[in-house]
């Protein structure tokens, strides 16, 4: 509990006093990457943590992760978030999340302040899911004692469905909500020209890529009023036969797209993903998982959906792992929930707390 009670105060007070921060560098496929060390202040080794950022703008600068970063060091240990300069431009690579990991874990068992060499590894988003895939593969594995995840997917087609319909299910129970179009942008600036019939499509692809990476710098929600006229300029760049699939991936605020059209994209852009990067499918490599693992969601995700984390819970029950789970209403995707009611806050509060405990345990 001590532990728990040191990352929240570190959290709250982000910067942390008990805690440093420093940029480092170290060596990637042959590039110099940068990253972000911190660590509770003093000169006794710690337990080592890489953070992996997901597929956004701002990368190991995030708010949140950063936040994150020095409640982890505020409970006792050193953390290296490090950079996934393919990620930041919005570049859906699992292989550069396997390279990061792997240096990252080589930088951190060279330094004298780190305490053995069991590492944890905690990853956010499409980071979270790369964390899990990662942890399975030799030459990583043999680093990795436990992972902890937040708003990981677990299927791929189910996760691009709901990004393009807000529709999501577990155990035969429907449901539906406006998602978050981000995720669908970026999914489109990465894969639609792959669609056939869809190859002279590149303003639109372009277009999408360049609406993502904006609202990313922006840090606003992305199905917020604010973005209309960019949509609305981007729109007038494009020639009038893709304008009609511009609407249905980056509508006005308060428009919702047709449903089928959106299906039929989802699957469009899903075959046309795992044919050009097969790696993003989690499914193979969870059963040979065999670390601690903590995975947490928010019932409020209009990204990545819940469900998804409720699937990775059920794969992972044929690998030798230690599993725990929590779905929690205190956090989205990358951000607060809303307001609970009162009688909600013991509860969640509870529920919070014990994932900290699993997440925080000593390897």
């Amino acid at each position: 509990m001590i532990r728990v009670l040191r990352f929240l105060r570190g959290y709250v007070q982000h910067p942390s006093s008990i805690s440093t921060q420093e940029d480092v560098r170290f060596e990637v496929d042959g590039e110099e990457v940068a990253a972000t060390y911190i660590r509770r202040a003093g000169k006794a080794p710690l337990p080592g943590w890489i953070l992996l950022h997901g597929i956004t703008v701002p990368g190991r600068h995030h708010p949140v992760l950063l936040r994150f970063a020095h409640g982890l060091a505020s409970s006792g240990a050193s953390v290296l978030i490090p950079d996934v300069p393919a990620w930041r431009r919005l570049q859906i690579n699992p292989a550069k999340g396997d390279t990061t990991i792997a240096a990252a874990a080589r930088y951190l068992n060279s330094r004298s302040d780190i305490l053995s060499e069991n590492l944890n590894l905690v990853g956010f988003s499409f980071g979270a899911t790369q964390a899990l895939m990662s942890a399975a593969k030799p030459g990583i594995r043999e680093y990795i004692r436990a992972v902890v995840g937040f708003g990981g997917y677990a299927d791929l087609g189910q996760t691009l469905h709901f990004m393009m319909t807000g529709e999501h299910e577990w155990k035969g129970v429907r449901h539906r909500t406006d998602p978050d179009p981000y995720g669908r942008w970026i999914v489109a600036g990465n894969y639609l020209t792959d669609v056939p019939g869809l190859e002279h499509m590149e303003e639109l692809r372009r277009a999408s890529a360049e609406l993502a990476a904006e609202v990313g710098r922006r840090g606003a929600y992305a199905a917020e009023k604010v973005h209309d006229a960019l949509k609305r300029d981007l729109r007038a760049t494009l020639p009038k036969d893709q304008q009609e699939l511009w609407d249905l991936l980056a509508p006005q605020f308060g428009v919702t797209p047709p449903l089928e059209p959106g299906r039929l994209l989802g699957e469009q852009l899903l075959e046309a993903a795992i044919r050009r990067t097969p790696q993003l499918d989690p499914r193979p490599l969870l059963p040979s998982l065999d670390q601690r693992i903590v995975l947490a969601h928010g019932y409020e995700d209009r990204l990545i959906p819940y469900t998804e984390t409720l699937r990775l819970q059920e794969l992972l029950a044929a690998s030798q792992a230690e599993v725990s789970v929590s779905i929690t209403r205190l956090f989205a995707h990358s951000r607060e929930a809303g307001r609970l009611r009162t009688m909600e806050y013991p509860g969640e509060i509870q529920r919070y707390v014990a994932l900290l405990q699993r997440a925080l345990r000593p390897c």
